[in-house]
């Protein structure tokens, strides 16, 4: 199937990260909500191989004249966020997970070794979270938390009797089961006291995640940790590191799933590439059931402020919002008269500077700022910088472009994960376009985990990238570093070590882009160089370093799941290097095994290996 033209426009802009996206169609209808770990390869697939989709599914494509997409920090949020958008607008082709007469609950059982169960029955015993619409979800949910926090997956069942715990039924599993040999398990039905100790610590630690206090659980975990660390028993040391590393990957809270109680839109209103956006987050009975961006057109040059009074002024004074739905804001705006009008029509407003109020604004900005960055990249496309768009950025900077041949610049950013998994991109733009063959990705090797130096970081990237350009003859027109000053002085300091302070060697033009205000920042001026608000060179300039910036998160994304991933994927018993890089190769994580083909993955695997990832749950397909 050709992709339409208005879609191949979208899917160019779409990231890999965990996001949930919304499907309309010319009407500007939801006609379908789903999510993905990667959302760029899940949507594409869609218009990748008409033969794999059922007739529902290509009705619903050639139907589709819109995407909206909203950023989750995890799966687990994106799960949720997805649930409560499908029970709000029914989409027609959301064939499942449409019931909303039953509800579902994660269930921790009251038996002497508990189990963890998806229920549609409250009882009085055990104990019961959320509940949720949507068992599928449930079910997917409980997947990511049995494996991080290692609880058992069999019905095995134990009694106690006069004090002393026992099997009653091992329900066919052996003993101890797989899930123990590869980590996702302490195996209590060893029935040692040390075995049920550490499932007993496990369980706690889950009920508290499920309360919602994952700080508390990452500060006992940590304490457990050092205490193992200062025994040398360096082994369950480095497990419960990993269990914090996910626990922490999983989020402190999940927004979507733990809101605020009540009815509330949230907003948000920013200027971005000299153009105004609103973002709206709504909330009823405390779900998040819609999430909505809009770009103003600001033909009056209202600053960001008067856009949002005239927004607010219309949504609430011309349109049939009640009052009892509240408004989140981050700051008081400054039109007396339409507070004095909200005032007086009870409507009211808050201004929350911490807690889940603030996150769900600052959840609202994140998308907001996302979104408007995907539409200047469409804007970008339709614009087209060229090379002469480079050689105007090099004049207005006083250096000489070359008269003939490619133009390149370089921009260089760094990502990491609170001083863990330090890693710096390039990506590099030839004549007014992007060159995906000359991105590279760099490993930070100078710093210790846990030490955060964007400076050094940044010499380290750039001493290594100088001594390329001298073996390999290969500088580029311009290097820019995503930064103010002190990051451009820094590279500077590191390209001229790595040169050895050598005469007669011309090293390439090099500047730094500030976010904040876009201001680029030369070696020689003491004062910002401001390229016009919309121009096509801030455009490049914008262009190249929001590609380094996305390249860099992604590459730290995969470093942190590969370390997370690696000692589960080593162990699965018949997997060898073989088989490992078989199976990588083609989903190119541990996460996506299950978004490939089954038949596929039978082509490359034994049925003894399809069949254990079938049992450790990375294969759910039929």
């Amino acid at each position: 199937m050709k992709t339409p033209s208005h879609i191949s426009k979208i899917l160019a802009t779409l990231p890999s990260s965990p996001w949930v996206y919304i499907m309309k169609n010319k009407k500007w209808v939801i006609i379908y909500v789903g999510k993905s770990v990667s959302l760029h390869s899940r949507v594409s697939s869609y218009w990748g191989d008409e033969k794999r989709l059922n007739f529902a599914k290509r009705s619903m494509i050639s139907q589709v004249q819109d995407i909206e997409i909203i950023e989750t920090r995890n799966e687990l949020e994106a799960l949720v966020l997805e649930t409560n958008l499908i029970k709000e607008n029914q989409p027609k082709y959301n064939i499942l997970m449409k019931d909303g007469k039953n509800l579902a609950y994660i269930h921790i059982t009251n038996e002497t070794i508990p189990e963890v169960i998806k229920t549609r029955i409250k009882k009085d015993t055990g104990f019961y979270f959320w509940p949720y619409t949507a068992g599928a979800n449930v079910t997917e949910i409980l997947k990511v938390l049995k494996r991080i926090f290692q609880i058992r997956s069999c019905r095995v069942e134990f009694i106690e009797q006069d004090g002393k715990i026992t099997i009653w039924n091992t329900s066919w599993r052996s003993i101890p089961c797989l899930d123990y040999s590869i980590g996702l398990c302490p195996a209590p039905c060893l029935l040692t006291e040390e075995k049920i100790r550490k499932y007993e610590d496990n369980i706690a630690s889950l009920k508290q995640f499920l309360s919602g206090k994952s700080l508390a659980i990452i500060e006992e975990l940590r304490a457990r940790m050092q205490e193992r660390a200062r025994k040398l028993e360096f082994e369950e040391a480095q497990k419960l590191k990993l269990q914090i590393e996910q626990i922490e990957k999983l989020g402190t809270r999940q927004i979507a799933r733990d809101s605020i109680p009540g009815d509330y839109d949230a907003i948000i209103s920013i200027e971005k590439y000299g153009k105004n956006f609103i973002g709206l987050t709504e909330i009823r009975s405390g779900h998040i059931i819609g999430v909505s961006q809009i770009e103003v057109a600001n033909e009056l040059e209202e600053t960001s402020e008067e856009v949002l009074s005239s927004f607010l002024a219309k949504r609430y004074l011309t349109e049939d919002i009640p009052t009892s739905v509240k408004i989140l804001l981050k700051k008081e705006p400054k039109d007396i008269i339409l507070l004095d009008i909200f005032m007086k029509n009870k409507r009211d407003i808050e201004y929350p500077q911490i807690g889940p109020k603030m996150e769900i604004l600052q959840f609202a900005e994140y998308n907001l700022l996302s979104f408007a960055q995907r539409e200047e990249i469409r804007s970008l496309a339709v614009k087209d910088p060229t090379r002469g768009t480079q050689v105007h950025i090099l004049e207005r900077l006083w250096y000489e472009a070359k008269k003939s041949w490619e133009i390149v610049f370089e921009c260089y950013d760094i990502s990491h994960t609170h001083g863990q998994f330090t890693v710096a991109s390039r990506a590099v733009i030839v004549n007014g376009k992007s060159e995906p063959s000359r991105y590279r990705k760099y490993k930070i090797k100078s710093l210790e985990p846990g030490i955060i130096d964007d400076f050094a970081s940044i010499r380290e990237v750039l001493y290594r990238r100088t001594l390329e350009g001298l073996e390999q003859n290969n500088f580029p027109d311009m290097i820019i570093i995503d930064g103010g000053k002190w990051q451009l002085s820094s590279a500077l300091e590191a390209m001229n070590r790595a040169i050895d302070w050598k005469e007669n060697i011309t090293l390439p033009f090099l500047c730094s882009l500030a976010k904040r205000e876009e201001e680029v920042f030369i070696p020689w001026k003491k004062d910002p160089i401001l390229f016009e608000k919309g121009s096509l060179e801030l455009m490049l300039f914008q262009k190249i370093r929001d590609e380094s910036h996305r390249f860099a998160i992604g590459f730290n994304r995969i470093s942190r799941n590969k370390a997370m991933k690696k000692n589960i994927l080593e162990e699965l018993p018949g997997f060898g290097p073989v088989a490992r890089k078989n199976i990588l190769k083609i989903a190119g994580s541990i996460e996506r095994i299950n978004e490939v083909p089954r038949a596929e993955i039978e082509k490359i695997l034994t049925k003894k290996q399809v069949e254990t990832l079938e049992e450790h749950g990375l294969l759910t397909q039929i």
